[in-house]
Parts: C-alpha cells; structure tokens; sequence
C-alpha cells in the first residue's frame, strides 16, 4: 500500500474509533473487558498482551483448561474468577500460575477456592450477575506463563488484565460475541444486550450514521438542484415540431414514461382558420408514440404564479405554432418570459414550434414578412423573450430569399441576426453553445 494510502486509511479508522468510543462513554461508566469465547475451541489458550484486560468465557468439562502467555517484557499480571450467577451458581474454580523456563514448569501462585466468599456481583458492561472468586496480581518479569484453571464442569470466566484497551477489530467482534454469549451462555434473551453499554453505544452510533447520511444526502440534493439551477439551458426551435422526435429524444435524460411535458396550446386559439392537424399529430406522438405525460396549457388569462405553478414539474415546456402576435400579447400579460428563464436554469427543456420558436428570439419581426400572421392584437412591442440573441424565420421555401433579403439588406447583418429553419431542420441551444440540426446545411441568403 503506497505511504499516502497508509496513512489516508488510519486516519479513517482512528476517526472511525474516536466516533465510536465517544458514543460509548455517552452510554455509560462501565469498566469492559474484551470478551473472548474459548469454550468454542477445544485447544488450548493464547494470551496476548495480558495487561489488555479480557474476559474469558469458557465451560470445563471435567479437565483444566490451559493458558499461555509470552512477554518479551515485564508485566503487570492480574487474574480473576467469576461465575454466571444464573447458569452455575454452584460452580468453584480455581487457578495455578506457573513460570516456564526451559521446558519446565514452576508453580508461582495458587487460588484457594475457600479463600474467598464467592460473593454476587453486577457487571455493569454486560448487565450479567456473577459469583466473584479469587483474584491475584503480580508483576512479573519477561517471560512464559501458564494460567491452569481447574474446578467443577460448568461455565466460567477468567478475567486477565486491567487495561481497557478497544480497536476497530476488538469493538466488531464485540457485536456478534456479546449476544451468543446472552444466548448461549448466561441463557438470557439475546435481546438484552442492546441494553448494556455497547448495545447503546451501537444503536446511537448506527442512528448517527443514519442523520448523518440524511444530511450528506440533503446536502447533495442541495448541491444538485444548486448545479441544476445553475445549469447551462437547453432550448430546441423548430419549424415542424415533432419532426423532430428524435432529436428531441436525445435530449431528454429520463425514460420516455417519466418524461412530463406542459403543451402550450394558445397560439393556435387565435388562428381558427386554419387546419388544427399539426397540433394534433404532436399530441398524438407525444403521447402514442413516445408515451410522454402531457397536460395541455392555455396561457391566456393565468397569473405569473399559475403558470408558474403548472409548469415547474413538467420536464419539457413545449410551445406548439399558431398565431405569433396572439401568443406574445398572452406571454406579456402573464409575465411568461421571467418564468421561463427561471425554468430554464432549472433544467427544463424548451422545445417551440413554429411561432413557439419565433417568440424565443430577441424580436419577432419574421412573423409578418409572410404575411401569414395577423397582428390583430395591435401589439407595437415585437421585442420577443430573447431567449437566443437572434431572430428566427421557419417555414422556409426558396421563393422566401427574396422577401427575407428586402427586409434585411445588409448581408453580414442577416447572417449574424438571423437564422432560417425548414420544416426539416432546428435549433439547438445547449448553454452558449448553438448548432444546426436535421437535413440540409445551414441556409444563407
């Protein structure tokens, strides 16, 4: 593991402990013994760092158990018997200290089973009631050790050591040793071991890590709705609508039955002579075809708040052709232009269509150089939604070059301030960032 990776992951596991250990203080004053399950294991014992303090939970059936310890350094040895008040309340033992040198054993401690009262005792750490017997505490030099523990067949504990000492691998083994240890050993439920201290400790550590994964994952919605709003907008103008499905499509992130989209119906309301075919046909491959949810919307006569409110969980904001004029006077009354920039910051998609794309651009001039749309509605401000810094002329055919170069004379000014669809083609604005898309090259006249 590189240095840097080393380090990165003590850090990480320090803090792990820190948070731990600071939730167990919380939960208690206890004194905790490392508890270890030797009566699963047939051999005998190995005791590492003795001044650790341990807890040793074993059951003799009829023969010693033997314990091991080598320190290359003197040590503080410190043992005590117990018994589980419940399981073997008649249960004595007692423990024989040997040196080991060379081979050879020599007796250095003996406890007498009669030398103490056996007296009940509460251990707060693990909520259990024992039967305390005798304990012993030397130092002794740097050595090998053998701690034989011998008495009755039944259940009990040798406690070795008085420091309290918890690392990350000690305070896991805890969660799976303390509840066999309820269940199998003391015969309790397996339930009470959420009342003693690192029960606690655990379920205020693990409702941590929950608020805290709440807050991280609030914090991150924060931060995504903060980058959506703040997000490069995307606009898709065009002369025909849904001709473009697939273009349209490719814009969209979610899957098409999740894809929520606002039909803005009002242009077409004023222009009643003509054949509402188009605006059918997009409904029916939005919804047939593609399989979007969509609501339709008629702008006119709504508040600035019930637009708003009709449109801010829709996906696409989709402005279906008809009269220009109409569906600009009906944008300006109900301030159409401040929702649909805020909307666009949000990351929804604009798709227009025909006089939907007109309004987008800074004027909406081209609207009348055919003659197609009426302004019936005597709007003098042709200023549009500036939503892109150019105008937009749809619908075009070739015999439309004439009229277009009458109109704007100065050839450099008509490249830069405008741009001309066929039905075939449209506009893609993504941010600062706009192209040409669908058949044919970009027209010039």
């Amino acid at each position: 593991m590189p240095a840097a990776a080393a380090i990165k992951n003590k850090f990480v596991k320090k803090i792990f402990l820190a948070f731990f250990v600071s939730f167990l203080l919380c939960a208690g004053n206890a004194s905790a013994h490392q508890p270890v399950l030797v009566y699963l294991k047939p051999e005998n014992v190995t005791i590492e760092n003795p001044e650790i303090s341990r807890a040793f939970y074993d059951i003799l059936s009829g023969k010693p158990r033997d314990y091991f310890i080598s320190s290359q350094k003197s040590f503080d040895l410190y043992i005590n018997l117990l018994v589980p008040e419940a399981a073997n309340r008649d249960g004595r033992y007692s423990a024989n200290v040997y040196s080991i040198k060379d081979g050879k054993e020599s007796l250095i401690f003996t406890t007498d089973i009669l030398s103490t009262g056996w007296e009940s005792y509460y251990e707060e750490f693990g909520r259990d009631y024992y039967l305390k017997g005798p304990e012993w505490e030397k130092q002794v030099p740097a050595g090998n050790y053998k701690i034989e523990v011998s008495g009755t067949p039944g259940k009990y504990v040798l406690a070795v050591g008085k420091t309290e000492s918890f690392d990350i691998k000690s305070i896991l083994n805890i969660y799976w040793q303390l509840p066999a240890l309820k269940l199998t050993f003391f015969n309790t439920s397996v339930l009470q071991f959420f009342l003693t201290p690192f029960g606690i400790a655990g379920i205020g550590f693990v409702g941590a890590i929950l608020i805290i994964l709440a807050i991280f994952y609030y914090l991150v919605g924060l931060i995504k709705a903060f980058i959506k709003h703040n997000q490069a907008k995307t606009l898709l103008l065009t002369s025909a609508g849904m001709v473009m499905k697939d273009e349209i499509i490719k814009l969209l992130t979610k899957p098409a039955y999740d894809i929520t989209v606002g039909f803005i119906t009002t242009a077409y309301k004023y222009k009643l002579e003509q054949d509402p075919g188009y605006i059918n046909r997009d409904l029916q491959i939005m919804r047939e075809e593609m399989g979007f949810n969509v609501q339709e919307i008629d702008i006119e006569g709504k508040t600035e708040s019930e637009i708003m409110k009709l449109l801010e969980l829709k996906d696409v904001i989709f402005v279906a052709g008809g009269n220009t004029f109409y569906l600009l006077c009906a944008m300006r009354k109900c301030n159409f232009e401040k929702v649909i920039k805020k909307l666009l910051k949000w990351g929804k998609v604009y798709i227009g269509v025909s006089a939907g794309s007109i309004v987008a651009g800074r004027t909406i001039k081209t609207a009348g150089w055919k003659n197609a749309d009426k302004n019936n509605v005597g709007l003098k401000n042709l200023k549009g939604l500036d939503l892109v810094p150019f105008d937009i002329f749809v619908h075009y055919q070739p015999e439309h070059a004439e009229i277009i170069r009458a109109q704007i004379k100065n050839p450099k000014k008509r490249f830069k301030n405008l741009r001309i669809l066929t039905d075939d083609q449209a506009i893609l604005v993504q941010g600062k960032e706009v192209s040409l898309i669908g058949k044919g090259e970009q027209i010039i006249v």
